[in-house]
This record gives C-alpha cells, sequence and structure tokens, in this order.
C-alpha cells in the first residue's frame, strides 16, 4: 500500500510542477509524512523534505534543457533572479538552523 502513495506522491508533484509550477515539496512531503510508515519518526519530515527536492532539482533540469534547447534562456536579465535566490536560500538557511527542530517537533 505504501508504494501506491508514493507513486500517488510522485503523480501529484509532477502535475503540480507541470501545471501549476508548484514545488514538488507541496504535494510530496505531507503525503510521504502522513501516508507512508517509512516516514514516520524523528527523520520523516527531513528526508520527506529531501527526497521532494532532488525532485524539484531533476524536474528544474530538465525544464532547463527544453529551454536550452529552443534557445529561451536570457541570461542577461536572469542575474537578478539568481542573486535573489541565493540571498534568500541563504538566509533561509540561517533562520532554519537558529530555529532548529523545536519546529518540526515541539
Amino acid at each position: 500500500m505504501e508504494y501506491f502513495w508514493y507513486i500517488i506522491a510522485a503523480a501529484g508533484a509532477g502535475v503540480g510542477t507541470g501545471l501549476a509550477g508548484l514545488s514538488a515539496a507541496t504535494v510530496m512531503v505531507p503525503i510521504l509524512i502522513v501516508l507512508c510508515p517509512s516516514f514516520q519518526g524523528e527523520y520523516g519530515a527531513y528526508q520527506a523534505t529531501a527526497i521532494a527536492l532532488a525532485s524539484d532539482i531533476l524536474g528544474s533540469a530538465v525544464t532547463t534543457a527544453v529551454y536550452a534547447k529552443n534557445k529561451r534562456i536570457d541570461l542577461r536579465h536572469g542575474w537578478v533572479m539568481l542573486a535573489c535566490i541565493v540571498a534568500l536560500s541563504t538566509v533561509g538557511s540561517y533562520v532554519a538552523f537558529l530555529a532548529g527542530n523545536v519546529i518540526l517537533y515541539p
């Protein structure tokens, strides 16, 4: 039964990413944590998040390859987005480090 939920989580992430531009974590993490016994316990939320983010990276790589193939990448204007993403990812990582496990496990 657990494999069924894996397939549903992956399909939901694919549809959400393809149609609405959602992160795979939006769909996969709640399904994996709540419905799959393998993700219960102390590190289940971290494992589910890591799997969802790996899925996001693979999806972004495929999208980038398609855009590059069709010459739809604008690197001249993309540096602003890159700078914002790197800055906010750094800030988010620092805040998560300060919060520790208190947020996930009260």
